[in-house]
């Protein structure tokens, strides 16, 4: 399977964010483009990557602000700034296998590698219809 064979399918695009398929419209409208707004009004590096970490929230807007706390990061780099007080690895490695098929979870709305739920963090959204599993 080639990465971009990989990569979960787009069925549309909210605000610039890709939203992955095999989720009914209503968690779309109700669920994943509420979360996609919230994380683009957070300012806040250390914010940005708890959401990010956090696996309550949904994969797209995840992968957002992980996608935001690169930037800064690189920004800071640029401007020879103080980089933010995050390990961006962490950061990404939070978000690893979100946009990946093989690595999707069929029972849930996130990753096979998201570490198991922990204090504080909410529990994953269970998925209503299991998405079929893809092996290489």
């Amino acid at each position: 399977m080639t990465q971009a064979e990989d990569r979960i399918p787009i069925v549309e695009t909210y605000r610039g964010v890709g939203i992955h398929d095999q989720q009914p419209r209503e968690r779309i409208d109700g669920v994943v483009k509420p979360a996609i707004d919230r994380v683009l009004g957070i300012g806040d590096v250390k914010r940005l990557a708890d959401y990010a970490a956090d696996t309550g929230n949904p994969p797209e807007a995840r992968l957002l602000a992980s996608a935001r706390v690169e930037a800064m990061w690189e920004l800071a780099a640029e401007n020879r700034e103080l980089r933010p007080g995050i390990d961006l690895a962490v950061v990404k490695a939070s978000v690893a296998g979100l946009q990946s098929v093989r690595w999707r979870s069929s029972q849930y709305y996130g990753s096979l590698l998201d570490k198991p739920d922990g204090p504080g963090l909410r529990r994953q959204e269970k998925r209503k219809t299991l998405v079929p599993r893809v092996f290489t």
